[in-house]
């Protein structure tokens, strides 16, 4: 999860985490993930974007073990607003931990600025704030960060919100991420879909 809002995985990534992806914990993950119709009218399915190169700033977790991983994304007719749920699976509870520990507030500030500044080649980036939220307690463990970055052009400047709310239970981590202009999502949206995402993962906890 350490880069879940920082641009995902990235392509031949030495210090992310082994993917040996199982299909009973690949068919789990997509069962907890969001899907178009959590949605509604106006959103679509992101295009799966070249995969970028590593973060600088990413911690070490390349001794940790992922047994499934994805992260479908949904862009509002905008083509800019984006809801996406990242599902993480791990081979045992201490690699999920340790993942989540490795997961800071500072790593995602710092990955989000580089990749805003690899895509955004003319644009000026200020960070205005990085903030950890109080988090609803949906899992064992629970996370909630709020960065706000204001983009700058030639003619006028832009503020944009990025968060994660993230909860996890046992080996399995699951994450709520938006990309909002002017302002963050309504809370009612952000809640709505976290107990969304909850109920999946402990109807699925309590089916096995």
């Amino acid at each position: 999860m350490a880069l879940a809002a920082a641009g995902g995985a990235a392509a031949r990534d030495p210090k992310a985490p082994q993917q040996r992806h199982t299909k009973a914990d690949t068919t789990l993950a997509k069962s907890l993930a969001l899907v178009l119709s959590d949605l509604g009218p106006g959103w679509s399915r992101a295009p799966v974007l070249k995969a970028a190169p590593p973060c600088t700033s990413e911690p070490d977790e390349s001794k940790l073990v992922q047994t499934a991983r994805i992260d479908p994304t949904f862009v509002w007719k905008d083509k800019v607003t984006e809801i996406g749920s990242e599902v993480d699976v791990f081979r045992t509870t201490a690699d999920a931990q340790r993942d989540w520990r490795l997961s800071t507030l500072g790593v995602m500030q710092r990955c989000l600025f580089e990749a805003l500044h690899r895509d955004l080649k003319d644009v000026k980036i200020h960070l205005r704030s990085a903030t950890q939220l109080p988090a609803p307690k949906l899992g064992d463990r629970n996370l909630h960060y709020r960065l706000v970055f204001e983009l700058r052009g030639k003619s006028r400047a832009l503020p944009v919100v990025v968060e994660t709310i993230g909860f996890g239970v046992g080996n399995k981590t699951v994450v709520l991420h938006t990309l909002s202009p002017g302002g963050p999502l309504p809370p009612s949206v952000l809640s709505a879909l976290d107990s969304k995402l909850a109920k999946r993962l402990a109807d699925a906890l309590g089916g096995i």
